[in-house]
């Protein structure tokens, strides 16, 4: 069984716009899982429509809400999706398709931004690949919860999220981690198109030093931004959540 799931919180304007584009998949063949991180909106009506369960992780806090979805998951394969991302109808398939390869434990794809005109967004997806390529350079995989892919048992054996909660950028570190479990591949033909909240309220300069400090913090194993601090930036930027 394949396992699709997705945190939400306050996501009203955003959230049925993006279970439409999971439930509009060419590979049909999955459980949609939900997890309410304590929604005060109309975020948990909206989901109940779509998701075959629904989970309500009453501890605040994006990584909290992933390793809960995570761990309720009942396939062998969990794919992490983000609750105001759209997602293309062959996403899934590609991500199941990879994911079924001998050696291999973890996929990810590019991003672009679902705010961008149509004719950008191949420019945004390119530029995404162009830093993948870079940033292996410092064995660093720019995963990110919104296009995210695993084997379930690959992710326990190395502790999932729980064991980088003191420290910013848990996607990039289980990434790495996963890679002692077997092959974690990016996909560039895997994309999907997110919001571009984040770097429209704090702007894409500031932003981009941000998500350079935590590439950097990462590549040299320095270990020196707190997740308190990795959280609450990722809270006031990205205007409700991360994850």
């Amino acid at each position: 069984m394949i396992s699709v799931v997705v945190p939400v919180l306050d996501e009203e304007e955003l959230l049925e716009s993006t279970l439409c584009s999971l439930r509009r998949q060419t590979f049909r063949d999955f459980e949609l899982l939900i997890v309410d991180n304590g929604s005060t909106d109309r975020s948990p009506w909206i989901a109940a429509r779509f998701a075959d369960r629904m989970l309500v992780e009453p501890q605040r806090g994006a990584l909290w809400a992933m390793h809960r979805r995570f761990s309720e998951a009942r396939g062998d394969l969990i794919v992490s999706c983000d609750s105001d991302t759209i997602y293309p109808r062959r996403w899934l398939e590609r991500m199941v398709q990879v994911l079924l390869e001998p050696g291999t434990v973890a996929a990810y794809g590019p991003m672009g931004f679902r705010e961008s005109p149509h004719v950008l967004r191949p420019l945004e997806v390119t530029a995404y690949c162009v830093i993948v390529g870079l940033s292996r350079l410092g064995r660093v995989h720019l995963a990110g919860a919104a296009n995210f892919g695993m084997r379930r048992e690959a992710y326990f054996s190395v502790g999932g999220y729980p064991a980088y909660e003191g420290w910013a950028s848990p996607d990039f570190r289980l990434a790495r981690a996963l890679e002692r479990e077997g092959r974690v591949r990016f996909v560039p033909t895997m994309p999907c198109y997110t919001s571009n909240r984040r770097f429209v309220h704090a702007g894409r300069a500031r932003a981009a030093g941000e998500a350079f400090r935590y590439w950097l913090d990462v590549a040299t194993g320095s270990d020196r931004i707190p997740a308190d601090r990795y959280w609450s930036v990722s809270h006031r930027s990205h205007g409700t959540k991360k994850g």
